[in-house]
C-alpha cells in the first residue's frame, strides 16, 4: 500500500513537471505576438536575474528589457530547442531569431538578420512564473551584427 502512494505521488509531480515545461513555449509564442503576455505569465515581484544586471528586477524591469529587445528587433521570434525540468523549475534554451531594424546597444540598425541562444531557468508556480534567471548569447549576437569579427571570416 505505500508504494501506491509513492508512485501517485511521482506521478502527480511528473504531471506537474510537464505542465511546468508547457508554458514556457506557450508564453514564448504569445510574448512574440504581444509583450503584455509577461503580465499574464509572470507574477509582479517576479524576481528577474537579467544580463548585465548584478541584483534582479522585477516584472516591469523585465518587461523594460524585453521591450528594449522587440524595438532593436521588431520581428523577433523564439523556437524552444531545449527543455529540462524537475517539478517547479524549468530550463530552457531556446533560439531567438530576429531583424536588426532598431538601435541596440548603441549599434544602428543593419538590417541584418541573427540567431543566438537564450538560456532561461524559471521557477513556475501555480501557472506562473515566479522567478526567472535569463542569459543569452551576446558575444554571438553582437559578432553578427558587425561590431567586431572573428580572425579568419569575412565582415558580411
Amino acid at each position: 500500500m505505500e508504494s501506491l502512494t509513492i508512485n501517485v505521488t511521482i506521478e502527480e509531480n511528473l504531471m506537474t513537471t510537464d505542465q511546468n515545461k508547457a508554458i514556457i513555449p506557450i508564453f514564448l509564442e504569445k510574448l512574440d505576438e504581444n509583450i503584455s503576455a509577461i503580465e499574464e505569465f509572470f507574477i509582479p515581484d517576479c524576481p528577474a536575474h537579467l544580463p548585465g544586471m548584478s541584483d534582479p528586477t522585477d516584472r516591469e524591469g523585465f518587461r523594460q528589457f524585453v521591450a528594449m529587445l522587440y524595438t532593436a528587433f521588431p520581428d523577433l521570434h523564439h523556437v524552444v530547442k531545449e527543455q529540462i525540468a524537475e517539478n517547479e523549475k524549468v530550463a530552457s534554451i531556446i533560439n531567438v531569431y530576429g531583424t536588426h531594424k532598431g538601435d541596440f546597444q548603441g549599434i544602428a540598425p543593419t538590417g541584418r538578420q541573427v540567431m543566438f541562444e537564450d538560456f532561461m531557468i524559471t521557477r513556475i508556480q501555480g501557472g506562473k512564473v515566479v522567478e526567472l534567471w535569463a542569459q543569452f548569447d551576446a558575444l554571438i549576437l553582437l559578432q553578427q551584427l558587425g561590431f567586431f569579427q572573428i580572425q579568419g571570416q569575412s565582415k558580411d
